[in-house]
């Protein structure tokens, strides 16, 4: 079943599949890989929303796909009641289904110097990133912050494929001490890169944006709202004052509209639509 809003096609049908994978990085940390019925078309930086049946349906950054064996691979922090069901529930061969994929993800640039900037699961999306970038023929480089070494998961994923990756925690048991803007300030130089990609708590993809946009550097970001229906309908994670729609004109956005979004950085709504300070963790 499809249904066009806003010129864009919809897909509402939902497409079933199988865990196919399971592993815990760090406590709180779900790495899920899911072997799909039907084949998806995502783009990096495009979310699903998973239904997980009597449980309740939400929304997850794809962070990476194989179309030759139709997997789909999320990452999931356990943070409420559906992801604490998946945490302690879900096991391998169960039988789950989701709709998308949805929303605006990356632009995936070529023959570029790209610099991917993430923050504990703000992670998730870039994967699927990378393998794109690389495959446009773009040089890409990662920087991983983490609150504590406890926390570091994912590492060798981006090693793996990245051309330089640095890990920072903010008490420095793990990799270089400080923040992922500390080592954007004093270990790489941002004028060199062509694009900048960042994803993790807000205030620090305001600063991340803000650097970029001190030194004329192209900058996109991923946001993270309450989302019910991640169609556009709903209104749940719209932005002021603007009106845009992080489900549909997002998750990701441009510094050139982030610059003129309020709600940046301040605020987002409940699930009663009330506009409510950004959460800190």
């Amino acid at each position: 079943m499809r249904f066009c809003v806003s010129s864009q096609v919809v897909r509402l049908a939902y497409i079933k599949g199988r865990v196919h994978g399971l592993n815990k990085p760090i406590e709180r940390v779900l790495w899920c890989q899911i072997k799909l019925d039907e084949p998806l078309k995502p783009e990096p930086g495009q979310f699903v929303m998973l239904w997980i049946p009597g449980q309740g349906e939400i929304p997850l950054s794809i962070s990476d796909y194989s179309v030759d064996e139709g997997i789909l691979e999320l990452v999931i922090a356990k943070v409420g009641k559906v992801t604490t069901y998946i945490h302690e529930r879900l096991k391998e061969g169960d039988l789950v289904a989701l709709r998308g994929p949805y929303g605006r993800g990356f632009s995936v640039v070529r023959e570029s110097t790209c610099l991917i900037v993430a923050g504990g699961c703000g992670l998730a999306p870039f994967p699927f990133l990378v393998r794109k970038l690389l495959e446009a023929r773009s040089s890409v480089d990662v920087i991983l912050g983490f609150k504590t070494a406890s926390e570091v998961f994912h590492v060798a994923k981006f090693v793996h494929l990245a051309r330089r990756t640095f890990v920072a925690t903010d008490d420095g048991s793990y990799g270089l001490k400080g923040t992922v803007v500390d080592v954007i300030k004093d270990v790489v130089d941002i004028k060199g890169y062509d694009i900048v990609y960042v994803c993790g708590k807000e205030k620090m993809m305001k600063a991340v944006v803000d650097l970029c946009r001190e030194h004329n550097v192209r900058c996109e970001a991923s946001l993270e709202r309450y989302m019910k229906c991640g169609i556009g309908i709903c209104g749940a994670c719209v932005l002021d004052p603007l009106g845009l729609r992080v489900c549909r004109d997002g998750p990701v956005f441009s510094s050139t509209i982030l610059a003129l979004i309020e709600d940046f950085g301040q605020s987002w709504r409940d699930h009663c639509g009330r506009k409510i300070p950004i959460p800190e963790s």
